[in-house]
This record gives C-alpha cells, structure tokens and sequence, in this order.
C-alpha cells in the first residue's frame, strides 16, 4: 500500500513511493520510476518524489516537465542534456501517449475535451496532438482548413482509430484545439517509435539523471513499459477497493487521510462511505470535493456525512451491474434508487430493460439447471452444488470460470419462486413492445421491479 503519502493505493511488485523517497533520502535513486493507475495519484506522487530528488535551489534548473504529447525521442534527449549547472536532472512527464493503450484512447481524447472546456487550452491542444500521433493523422491533416475547422476526413480518421463519437461538443473541441496548435507552432508527436528511448534505457542515462513518469494507465503489453519497469520502480497507485468483484466497496482513508495531511481534520466513516457513493474512485474529483469539504466544516476536525450531503454533488455512476445486484438482492428501495440515478445519468431505458432480462434469465438458468439435479430440494451449500449440479454445466459455457460465481446466481435465485421469475421476464416482455410503441420506458421498468421485488410480491408468493 503506498500509504498516505503516496496518496492511497496498492503497490505493484512490492514498490513504494516511501521506497521511492528513500532512494533519494539515501542518494541513490533509481533511474526510472513510472506511477502508474490513477492519473492524479500519479502525479502526486511523481512530483512529491521529483521535490525530494532535486533540491528546491535547483529546481528551476534541473526539474524539468514535459506533458502528454512528449514522443519517445523528446524524453530520451532531454534526458541526455545535462543540467544548466550541472548536478543532478530530473525528467517527469505527466501522462505520456506513447505509454497509453488503443482500448484506452477514448477516455484519454474525453480527458482532453475535458481539459479544453476547463480553460486548460495548452494542455488541451497537447494531449489531442499526442492522439493524433498515435492514431497515425499528421500535422497537415490536422490542420484548419480556410474555414477554421479540421476536415471531415481527418475527424472520421480520428473517431474511428481512438474508438471515439465525435457529437457536435467534440467536434468543436477538435475544431478549436487545432487551431490553437497551428497558430502557436505545436507539433504532431511522431507515432509510437521508442527506439531513441530503448536506446538511452539500454545504454544508460548520464549520471544522476532520473526519469520519473506519471502515467495513469499504461499498456503492460508495450516493450517500452516492460523496459521501463525493469530499469527502476513502478508503483502502481489507485483507490483500493475490497470485497467481491460485482459488490466491492472502495476504501477512501487512504487517500482522504493524504489529502487531508496538514490540515488536523478527518473524515469519519459515514463520511467515507457518503463520499465514496457520490463520488467514486476518482480522485482528482475527490481532492477537488474534500478540499470543499474542509472549507465548510470551518474549525469543526470531523467532517461527516451530514456535511457531504451538504456540499457534494454527485458525479459517481453505478456500475453497470449495480441494478442487477439489487434485484437478486430483492432490495426495491435499492434497484428504484439504481433506477433513478441511471436515468438521470442518461442511461437508456432499453440498456436496463436488457440488463434487467439478463439477470432475471440467468437466475433462471440456474434455477432450473438445480431442480433437474435436485429437484424442489434446495441446495444449501456451495461444495454441494458444485458437485451435483456444475458438471451439467456445458464446457463452452463453464470453460474459465469458476463454480462460485454460478452458485452465487443459484443462491439469489432461491430468494423468488419459479413463478415470479417467468413472470417477471414475460413483463420485461411486454416491457419492450411498450416501450417500441412509445411508452414511458421508466414507468414500465418501476413496474416490473415493484411487481417482482415488492414486499407484498413475496407474501403472496409463500401464501
């Protein structure tokens, strides 16, 4: 765990950044070190370590940041380049493309949208730059045409490589970032090409040069991470999360206690579970609310729930599985407020009408796999099931999972009768044509959840 320094987070391969800070307190720092995992835990950490590695005199000097767009090339030369007196240098480059993944591309083009809307316009215009290499589209066909806009061609180019929609908000942004880096000379980084920085890796960096690199999510599988790993430290920091993978709850007091440091103040643990359903794991999100936080609570050292509901918003989506969990749960209160927000969020009614029939079918499945078995016996023990029922399971459908997750379905099946599950799905049924004919898809899903999950449901069930 990289502790509250290290702004929360699990470590990878036994890495720290009080490892870390102990390399420089030591003298004798690796040559790289690469955070990865949560952007903004990244970069706290990177540049907490960076601070401790240059002395403040010199940082001016022999600090030196370089953003998104920064290829592989830009990197190794200017690790190569000595400090203006000499001494010890420190490369960090926040973010870099070239470390990013295709699969990751969409979130970090919304990043850069994001970014530009936020008045960050230099930022902006960078990482688009630095996705721009990456998808292969070069400065010409980037740039403006007579009428201030990118080409039609080149935006379908980009949408199509990064995996992204260019609605009318992005297309603007493209618009507009373009000519921001036309008219101040930015460039398209080149690609993906990492030979000038294998090579620096390979020969080694000039004594007491270091490369720190706040990286957020990096592909694993790119030579040049696996390089950069083994040539120092990598520390993986990101909101922890605990409990199973379809009903985990994140652990925030690591992080809040980082963010928190200086300040005499703590979040109890409603306050915690509060922030995390409201927010999530993103952290640059939280430090921006607990900030908020810490200025409303005025002398107060406990911030609680009370004040969370007061001064957060509530940014955090449910995960997608959350409505299906609720329902196996028979919590209507729970699957109504899933319902609500997703809705609000923009979820589409047709989306959850799917994830609603899915989980009701699966329950189901596993239902009646049980009852060839064992009939209306219930079985009330996971080796048990394991034993009579999964080898019924077919192979195409078993290969790779474990029996648990199947006995879990089983399991939430048994809080319903055979006869709520098929006429829950047959509502979902006419859920579907209602909503095809133009009927109010919310007030057809809250039918069907009342119908199947409403305390009164159950008693006339068991009667």
């Amino acid at each position: 765990m990289a502790g509250p320094r290290g702004g929360g987070g699990r470590a990878a391969a036994g890495a720290t950044l009080e490892v870390c800070l102990a390399d420089a307190k030591a003298g004798r720092p690796q040559p790289v070190y690469l955070f990865d995992g949560d952007a903004f835990l990244a970069l706290r950490a990177a540049r907490e370590l960076a601070g401790a590695l240059v002395p403040a005199a010199s940082r001016a000097l022999n600090l030196v940041e370089l953003d998104a767009a920064a290829s592989p090339a830009e990197v190794a030369a200017e690790l190569a380049t000595g400090g203006l007196f000499g001494g010890g240098k420190v490369v960090l480059v926040q973010e870099p493309a070239f470390l990013a993944s295709k699969e990751d591309a969409a979130e970090a083009f919304a990043a850069a949208q994001k970014a530009w809307f936020d008045g960050r316009q230099r930022d902006a215009a960078r990482r688009l730059l630095a996705l721009a290499g990456k998808a292969g589209v070069g400065a010409k066909a980037l740039a403006p045409g007579p009428d201030g806009a990118v080409a039609h061609e080149t935006k379908e180019a980009l949408a199509s490589e990064l995996g992204v929609a260019l609605d009318a908000a992005a297309s603007r942004f493209v618009d507009e970032a373009a000519r921001y880096a036309q008219e101040r000379e930015l460039k398209v980084a080149k690609g993906d090409d990492s030979g000038a920085l294998d090579a620096a890796l390979a020969k080694g960096f000039p004594p007491g040069h270091v490369l720190v690199i706040a990286a957020g999510k990096v592909d694993g599988r790119l030579p040049v991470v696996k390089k950069l790993a083994a040539a120092g430290r990598r520390v993986t920091t990101q909101v922890e999360k605990e409990g199973q993978w379809d009903a985990q709850r994140l652990v925030l007091g690591p992080v809040l206690e980082s963010l928190l440091a200086g300040t005499g103040k703590r979040v109890d643990g409603r306050g915690e579970a509060r922030l995390a359903e409201l927010v999530g794991d993103d952290a640059r999100v939280l430090a921006s609310e607990v900030q908020k936080l810490a200025a409303y609570v005025g002398d107060r050292k406990v911030i609680g729930a009370a004040d969370v509901d007061q001064v957060v918003t509530r940014v955090a989506a449910d995960p997608f599985f959350a409505l299906g969990n609720a329902v196996e749960a028979r919590d209507l209160a729970a699957a109504m407020g899933v319902l609500d927000r997703s809705i609000a969020d923009g979820a589409s009614p047709f989306m959850l009408l799917g994830s609603l029939a899915s989980t009701v079918r699966r329950m189901l499945v596993e239902r009646e796999r049980a009852r060839r078995v064992a009939g209306d016996r219930p079985i009330r023990s996971a080796r048990e099931w394991e034993a009579e029922v999964f080898p019924t399971v077919p192979d195409d459908e078993a290969k790779g999972k474990k029996p648990y997750g199947f006995w879990m379905k089983y399991q939430a099946s048994l809080r319903f009768s055979r006869g709520e599950l098929l006429d829950a799905l047959a509502g979902l049924a006419e859920a579907d044509v209602a909503m095809k004919s133009g009927q109010d898809g919310r007030i057809r899903l809250e039918r069907v959840l009342v119908g199947l999950l409403a305390a009164e449901t159950r008693e006339r069930s068991s009667a």
